[in-house]
């Protein structure tokens, strides 16, 4: 995925965000087949989310080094 794709797949959760919600789990389901892929979508939707927090569209959060990373929408 690109981080255009990322942007997209996130939008699609819009609406669906008002909780902290692990960046993991917008990852499309099909990518938990091969590694990879895995990777691939985290780090673009990771990227889309830098992209939408800059612009003020949602929040990012990260508790502790090396811990997992929640997003949100702007309340």
């Amino acid at each position: 995925l690109t981080t255009e794709e990322g942007i997209k797949r996130i939008r699609i959760f819009f609406g669906k965000l008002f909780d902290w919600k692990n960046i993991k789990e917008l990852i499309p389901k099909e990518f938990n087949e091969s590694k990879i892929l895995k990777k691939s979508g985290l780090a673009s939707i990771f990227s889309g989310s830098l992209e939408l927090s800059k612009e003020g569209n949602i929040e990012i959060k990260q508790n502790t080094l090396f811990d997992s990373i929640f997003i949100r929408q702007k309340q």
